[in-house]
């Protein structure tokens, strides 16, 4: 059992220090497909489409086995031979929340972060949630990828529709993250500034009747994750409370929310993702939009890690939390993207 948790460890300690794409690679569940055949793939899902009954596990089995590129591949190839749109066949076959999942499957991620901002947006209400997820965990070229892939779909502006739809500090922060600018990983330590960062944060909120939150909003969303780990933890030297308690203590609403957020994906990712699919998945009734949402944009990246961390934490695995609370075809799917038990 020891050796479990020690490469649970490792894994995640590698995911924390890691900045290349090449290394988060390595820790989806997704992986290409070798023995892949776009002809081949199109043969079985059009014979699995033109069934009296919509044979839903075959085609969940050939796209839930295929990487993104690979399903961008099966569309441009099913176009290409016959003259139909593959989305649209799909759309019509499928239902419910399978039909959600396999749709956004077959979206690039730019697209499934474009249309999942877009359904945050709109309507009567924000999802602060969703929208507070997809801007504080992407990096900057998904970012940059996303708002460009807006910009062609809705012929809006990323940045004006979020800013047209929050207010105030929450809204500031939301458009700092959008922009895309966080520093990259550096190997230099520099100890006199992550003091001063920490300094400057603890003044911000403590000596003000109203918390300045410029500062705050600068220092987050400008340096790196491993940089700002460290102010966290000299934080600790200007204020007898952590970084989690002043933000509960000096924010409310949606800043507070999107703060606590933030913070809690610069310290662990896998762990920030664990804790939302936990909640998910915990009440009656599992929360299918974040469910689907996290497994698509996770099963390519680092859902071996977040795996990990949700067995470490719960006592549980991802896949038998599944497993319990979700049935048929549409679990099916969810399963195959998972991919195995962590006993």
């Amino acid at each position: 059992m020891d050796s479990k948790w020690n490469l649970a460890e490792a894994v995640n300690k590698m995911l924390r220090t890691s900045r290349t794409p090449s290394a988060w690679g390595t820790l989806g569940t997704i992986k290409p497909n070798q023995s892949f055949n776009a002809e081949r793939d199109i043969d079985d899902l059009m014979e699995a489409l033109k069934t009296k009954d919509i044979d839903e596990i075959r085609i969940v089995d050939i796209l839930t086995n295929r990487s993104n590129e690979q399903r961008q591949q099966i569309l441009k190839t099913f176009r290409s031979f016959t003259n139909q749109d593959l989305v649209k066949l799909l759309s019509t076959a499928l239902s419910g929340n399978l039909e959600k999942l396999i749709l956004g499957l077959m979206k690039t991620p730019a697209q499934f972060d474009a249309h999942e901002v877009k359904a945050a947006l709109k309507g009567l209400g924000t999802n602060e949630d969703a929208l507070n997820e997809i801007l504080i965990t992407r990096s900057n070229k998904q970012l940059a990828d996303m708002a460009t892939v807006y910009k062609q779909e809705f012929n809006n502006d990323l940045e004006k529709d979020i800013g047209a739809d929050t207010t105030g500090d929450y809204k500031e922060l939301l458009l700092m993250l959008a922009k895309g600018k966080r520093e990259e990983y550096k190997e230099v330590i520099n100890y006199m500034l992550i003091d001063e960062d920490a300094q400057e944060m603890h003044e911000a909120i403590t000596n003000n009747k109203k918390p300045d939150l410029k500062k705050w909003i600068a220092i987050l969303t400008e340096y790196s994750l491993d940089h700002l780990q460290r102010v966290f933890d000299q934080y600790k030297h200007y204020s007898s409370i952590d970084i989690e308690d002043a933000i509960n203590k000096h924010m409310n609403g949606d800043a507070q929310k999107a703060m606590l957020a933030l913070v809690s994906n610069i310290r662990n990712t896998p762990l920030y993702f664990a804790d939302k699919l936990h909640n998910a998945l915990k009440s009656k009734g599992a929360d299918d939009k974040t469910l689907i949402r996290i497994l698509i944009s996770r099963c390519e990246n680092d859902l071996l890690s977040i795996r990990n961390e949700f067995r470490k934490k719960y006592g549980k695995s991802l896949y038998s939390t599944i497993q319990n609370e979700t049935k048929g075809s549409y679990q099916a799917a969810l399963l195959a993207l998972c991919r195995a038990e962590d006993l």
